[in-house]
């Protein structure tokens, strides 16, 4: 069985219309009710649609996204397989709860790389939405396997409640940032052997991510005009994000005048002569980019052209895919509006910046052994470590000034705080809207990880608070402004 996926950007650049056929292809996918971005679709060997999937990826991408369709085209493909396999071969609707149960076992237990328990509920989710599907559509009466009132099944596997807190003490931070980002050596000088690109660049995206606790997909889908320069008062700036968010839960992100001061170095150097160079590759691409002609900084709103139609979209609920092509007129011609600017003008992909991070962390590895250093750093890191770091560091500093503010008002004789102080100060309430956390639950399992390890955590707290305010301004800030 073949799949593919509707790509409206390939219509528009490589669509040839057969002789005879007078059809604008372009207008057809773009028309009202047209198959969305990314929706999959199958052919069997008689390259006729492959039924029941056409049908259920076609109602599902009325409320996935593209990528979500992508991961759960590739798991149902491999179910599909794996049924097809089986000394008497079943196909999706045919298949019985054993057969279930012994995928379930062959991808936990039996293969090469056994599924991860988080990697198994995404494929359960999958099976149960299309039999779910199967049985409103009515190709079924009713699920192959047994669900019980609480919504355990037979294909329920893994514990996937515990949340793997890795994060990095100030020094193991300004290690991999000074050592492994940005190509120095331990002493200080450049390493003449360093052959990275852009190292402003990336010390200043790591250097955001971890002092605002913004998700990859976050930071590196800003335009540059979300952030700006720095204040004269020193003030941060305030980003609102929406769409690029998780689950486009809105929140508004502070970024620290340190922060804006290093992204402001980036800008002016690295940056601009990127900028300058793509703006050939941009010129080329003209007629795949949305071209803005008119920024409102005050509402914050980009109007442009994009495809042949005039187009307005307030910032914060631009989608990534409409800022990754958003391009303005500039002295040198089209330049990216991007803050983050990679080869061509483009923004980086989420594989080029894991890439990046996977590099400069075994630069660190290497460079600490070679040098005997006395910064051990971890065995294991991701980009996502640098928003575990923001949030138990924040936290700590939030707990610790509520205490110390209620012991402070009991020691001048004031009352006890009330219920409304409590909820209004609450500290993971405040983390929970800084991270952007939709369920207080996620948010309550750093609490856990800090009570298990408050020696580890106050001493690195003592190591951020003696080089470096920022964490501890931002939570007397954030404490005292009361309700946030």
């Amino acid at each position: 069985m073949d799949h593919f996926f509707v790509s409206h950007s390939k219509v528009r650049r490589f669509y040839e219309a057969p002789p005879g056929v007078d059809l604008d292809a372009v207008a057809y996918v773009q028309r009202p009710g047209a198959v969305k971005e990314g929706t999959p679709f199958f052919l069997d060997l008689g390259m006729r649609p492959a039924e029941p999937l056409c049908s259920f990826f076609l109602e599902l991408s009325k409320s996935i996204k593209a990528k979500s369709l992508e991961d759960y085209t590739y798991d149902a493909l491999d179910l599909v397989d794996f049924l097809g396999q089986l000394p008497l071969p079943k196909d999706l609707l045919s298949a019985t709860e054993d057969d279930l149960v012994a995928y379930r076992e062959d991808c936990t237990e039996h293969r090469e790389a056994p599924d991860k328990p988080a990697t198994w509920r995404k494929r359960r989710s999958l099976i149960n939405n299309f039999y779910d599907w199967a049985v409103d559509a009515r190709l079924l009466d009713q699920r192959p396997y047994f669900r019980r009132s609480n919504g355990r099944d037979v294909l329920a596997w893994g514990a996937t409640t515990e949340l793997d807190v890795r994060h990095l003490t100030c020094r193991q931070w300004r290690f991999l940032k000074q050592v492994g980002l940005r190509g120095c050596l331990p002493d200080g000088p450049v390493d003449p052997a360093f052959r990275g690109r852009s190292p402003l660049r990336n010390s200043a995206a790591g250097e955001l991510a971890i002092t605002t606790g913004m998700r990859l997909r976050e930071f590196s889908c800003l335009l540059d005009i979300e952030v700006g320069p720095p204040r004269r008062d020193a003030s941060p700036a305030e980003a609102m994000l929406q769409a690029i968010a998780k689950f486009g839960l809105p929140r508004v992100v502070a970024v620290q005048h340190a922060t804006l001061r290093e992204i402001d170095l980036y800008r002016r150097t690295e940056r601009a002569a990127m900028v300058r160079s793509s703006a050939k590759a941009l010129y080329r691409r003209r007629h795949e980019l949305f071209v803005v002609d008119d920024v409102d900084l005050r509402q914050m709103k980009l109007r442009g052209t994009l495809h042949g139609r005039r187009r307005t979209f307030r910032v914060e609920a631009m989608p990534a895919e409409i800022r990754r092509v958003a391009v303005i007129e500039g002295d040198l011609g089209l330049e990216p509006m991007a803050l983050f600017v990679g080869r061509g003008g483009r923004m980086l992909s989420k594989q080029r910046w894991e890439q990046i991070f996977d590099e400069a962390h075994l630069r660190s590895l290497r460079i600490s052994d070679e040098h005997e250093a006395d910064v051990v750093m971890p065995a294991r890191l991701r980009i996502h470590d640098t928003r575990h770091t923001f949030a138990i560091y924040m936290l700590q500093m939030l707990t610790q000034l509520v205490l110390r503010e209620e012991s402070e008002r009991l020691a001048a004789g004031g009352h006890g705080a009330y219920l409304a102080d409590h909820l209004s100060r609450n500290p993971l309430l405040i983390l929970q809207r800084l991270l952007g956390h939709r369920r207080p639950s996620s948010t309550l399992r750093y609490l856990t990880y800090i009570r298990t390890t408050n020696l580890l955590v106050s001493q690195a707290i003592a190591e951020w608070n003696d080089q470096d305010k920022t964490y501890a301004d931002y939570a007397a800030v954030l404490v005292g402004a009361g309700a946030v």
